[in-house]
Formats: structure tokens, C-alpha cells, sequence
């Protein structure tokens, strides 16, 4: 199936959309041809079979009485969907009809963070014009809108409604580096470097070779980087600190909220808390229990702290990694007092009615 095929067949999809009834609907996929979803065999196969089953659900709705279109842009290099996304809401900002403005996003979690931090930014009459859909198109696809085909693009075929995404912002000490944003999980430590060296040899290891490195990390992490006492602080949506933690950490890990996973299904939020820190230990206690921690058992650890905050403040006095929706970035002593903080929900998402 190409790429131009798949966007046929959404478009037949979206025909008989019952979303945002009596207004056209301009809709562009953004899709990366580097995607797993798009270059791996058997995903190509289950993905045919399950637009079969969309479409034959799709075919008991009535057509749309408004125009309803579909067009495929595909990402060329790293920040091209940025440039795409900005192109789009420059166009918006012009056109003063009443047309919903839909984006599909067929990628992984790093084609979907470009999308959603460049829409983030946008003036907020320009942002409200554009509504998102994330696929699981990726190798992890933890930030999608579904870990599966059917029920993320179910959103355009079954009764739905229109909700809004947090984000969390990063803020570093120092005013030179970033601000980031992250949509699903922003973390330090350990696991960014996994995310880093999974990054770093994709094409040595094609695939998801996240596990590979969870199995190796501990050995090579802190070889890389030196481990010296945090001081976290937790604060709640008034501003009252909430808690404090002052230990050597290996992970601090923020999500958008509770029930949230990264690394392909690796359950480090895996109930209503949204912090999570991890402590120090001995290589032979971190061998124990990692299998425990990715399948999202780990609150009774006496290493492991789970908490729900809607900012954090991490100190330390040592570069580490930090990950963004598997994005990374190397902090230096100088970005802390490091800030995680929840936005409002200002992206403009599909829930389920």
C-alpha cells in the first residue's frame, strides 16, 4: 500500500464523517515515509485489514452535505513537519471562512511533537482553527491518540466530540536553552539516555530496539554521565508545595497525566499519579526489578515515588539527558533549577463521545 493509497482511503473515510456537521472540512495527513507503519511488512498487512473494517463500518453513514477534502504532505528531514504545520496556519490565518481545519498526523512521536509544539505556539485564533489526530504509525507510538489503527481513526467515523491536549512545559535556568514542550511524558535520567542511544543507532538496529537498550543502560549510564544528589520539589496548581524529595535520582519522570507510558507500552505512570522519581540503587537491585518498573508494577519499591503534581522543580549540579516524547536533549548545569510545568489544554483534539 502507498502512502498516496492509505490517504486515498481515509478520504473516503472522512466523506462520510459525521464530524463537525454542516461546515467543510479541509484535512491534510502529514505523514513520514520513515515510519514503521509505512516500512515494516506485517504492520503494512494489519493495516490494510484493519482500513477494510473502517471503511465497511464507514459505508452505514450518510455522505456529508459540505465539501470535505484530503491532502498528503510527506516530511522530508527533521523540523519539516514544523515547516508544515506553519505553512498551514499561515494560510489559515488568512481565510476567514468557516472551514474546520483537520490534521492527521501518520508518524512517530517525534512527527507528532514537531506538529503539536509548532500549533502550541500560534496565536490562539489561529490555533482554534485546527484540529489533530495522532496515528500510531511509529515504532513506539505512546503519544498517539490509540495504540492501534481502528480506534484512533474511529474518531472520524464513530460519535465524537472535541476536547483539548495539555502539554508540559520545560523551563530551564538558563534563558539560552529551550523552553521545551513535551505531550505525552517529559523525564531525566536514565531513561532519556535509553532514549538516546536508541535514537542514536536506529539504523543499526532497525525497529523497536528500546528494550535492547533498556536490558544494557544500566551498565553504560553512568559511565556517561555522573550521578550527584537532586533535590525535587513538587507544587500543585495554586503554587503550595506539595513535597520534597533529596536523593541521588536515576529517573524524573513528568506526564500530562496519570495512565501514561513511553517506550513502546512501558508503563512508568500506571495509575492516577502523573511524577514519577526513582531513586539509586545497585546495579544488581536495578537488574531485580526492571522487568517490574516498564510493566508499570513498581509503587511498592521503596525506590520508587509516584506522586501528581502540576509543576516540579529538579536541581542538580551534573549534565544529564532529558527526553521529550523520545526526543533528547543534554542538560548542563547551568539549565537548573530545571521547571516541569502542566499548560492549560489549549490543542484542539478527538475524544469519544
Amino acid at each position: 500500500m502507498s502512502i498516496q493509497s492509505f490517504a486515498d482511503r481515509l478520504s473516503a473515510l472522512l466523506k462520510r464523517s459525521p464530524l463537525f456537521p454542516g461546515k467543510p472540512i479541509e484535512a491534510v495527513l502529514i505523514a513520514n515515509p520513515q515510519a514503521g507503519g509505512f516500512t515494516r511488512k506485517y504492520v503494512h498487512e494489519r493495516h490494510l485489514k484493519e482500513l477494510d473494517g473502517l471503511e465497511l463500518r464507514a459505508a452505514t453513514l450518510p455522505f456529508r452535505t459540505a465539501p470535505t477534502s484530503l491532502g498528503l504532505i510527506l516530511t522530508e528531514s527533521p523540523n519539516h513537519a514544523s515547516r508544515i504545520t506553519r505553512d498551514l496556519a499561515d494560510k489559515a490565518a488568512a481565510d476567514r471562512s468557516d472551514t474546520e481545519r483537520l490534521i492527521i498526523i501518520a508518524g512517530g512521536d517525534g512527527t507528532g511533537l514537531e506538529v503539536l509544539s509548532t500549533l502550541f505556539t500560534l496565536p490562539p485564533e489561529v490555533r482554534e482553527k485546527f484540529t489533530v489526530i495522532r496515528l500510531p504509525m511509529g515504532t513506539g507510538n505512546d503519544g498517539s491518540d490509540a495504540r492501534e489503527l481502528p480506534a484512533a481513526l474511529g474518531r472520524i467515523i464513530d460519535p465524537a466530540r472535541i476536547d483539548r491536549h495539555t502539554a508540559i512545559k520545560v523551563v530551564s535556568a538558563n534563558p539560552g536553552h529551550g523552553p521545551w514542550l513535551a505531550f505525552n511524558i517529559a523525564s531525566v535520567g536514565l531513561d532519556a539516555y535509553v532514549c538516546e542511544m536508541t535514537n542514536r543507532l536506529k539504523g543499526v538496529f532497525p525497529g523497536n530496539s528500546y528494550k535492547f537498550w533498556v536490558d544494557i543502560a544500566s551498565v553504560f549510564y553512568e559511565k556517561t554521565y555522573r550521578l550527584t544528589p537532586s533535590v525535587l520539589d513538587l507544587f500543585d496548581a495554586a503554587g503550595t508545595k506539595t513535597g520534597s524529595i533529596e536523593e541521588t535520582l536515576l529517573i524524573v519522570a513528568m506526564g500530562v497525566s496519570g495512565h501514561r507510558t513511553y517506550g513502546s507500552n512501558k508503563l512508568i505512570l500506571p495509575d492516577e499519579d502523573n511524577v514519577c522519581a526513582v531513586t539509586q540503587m545497585s546495579f544488581l537491585r536495578k537488574i531485580a526489578i526492571k522487568d517490574r518498573i516498564t510493566r508499570g508494577q513498581h509503587r511498592a519499591f521503596p525506590e520508587v515515588s509516584l506522586r501528581s503534581a502540576d509543576r516540579i522543580t529538579i536541581m542538580n549540579d551534573c549534565p544529564l539527558p532529558m527526553q521529550l516524547d523520545g526526543e533528547v536533549v543534554r542538560l548542563d548545569p547551568s539549565d537548573f533549577p530545571l521547571t516541569m510545568a502542566l499548560t492549560e489544554p489549549l490543542i484542539r483534539v478527538i475524544k469519544y463521545a
